[in-house]
């Protein structure tokens, strides 16, 4: 594909040109968040009364996971990428609907929630981005591998 020639291209010819090499998921992610390419080839969004918020290169969107990139927009850094890449099948995505007050599984591309499938338990996405300290995310991870397995929480491993 000839990057050059699309910097310089009508916007819709460019986003259709570059959605092509992304898959229907990760097209899903850009609908969802209404993501439009920009002349440098990066995914922005556009407010209407604030500045325009970019978000990734097409370069990443081309390489990330559905799960790299939506972590990436909330702002999750990499070690909790990885740990959920890696432990996905432990994990259910979830959306939260209003209108009856519960959660409700969804399409890895609508994502807002993680259920934790052996305990239950919801991490919102925005609160994974509050955890700025290792140690802190490393206790989370502790906790969620041993939720459901029948040993308390801290018990040595044998």
């Amino acid at each position: 594909m000839n990057y050059e020639l699309l910097k310089t291209s009508a916007p819709e010819f460019r986003d259709a040109s570059l959605r092509q090499e992304l898959g229907r998921e990760k097209c899903k992610i850009l609908d969802k968040y209404q993501l439009r390419s920009n002349t440098r080839l990066y995914w922005e969004r556009y407010y209407e009364h604030q500045p325009i918020q970019e978000y990734f290169s097409h370069k990443f969107a081309r390489k990330a996971s559905p799960l790299g990139m939506i972590f990436y927009i909330y702002k999750l850094c990499y070690a909790k990428v990885k740990y959920f890449e890696q432990n996905w099948g432990e994990f259910v995505p979830c959306i939260y609907n209003w209108q009856v007050g519960l959660f409700e599984e969804t399409e890895l591309w609508d994502l807002e929630f993680i259920r934790h499938s052996r305990s239950g338990l919801i991490l919102d996405l925005r609160n994974l981005a509050r955890i700025t300290k290792y140690e802190d995310f490393l206790a989370l991870c502790d906790y969620l591998n041993w939720q459901g397995v029948g040993r308390p929480i801290g018990a040595p491993i044998l």
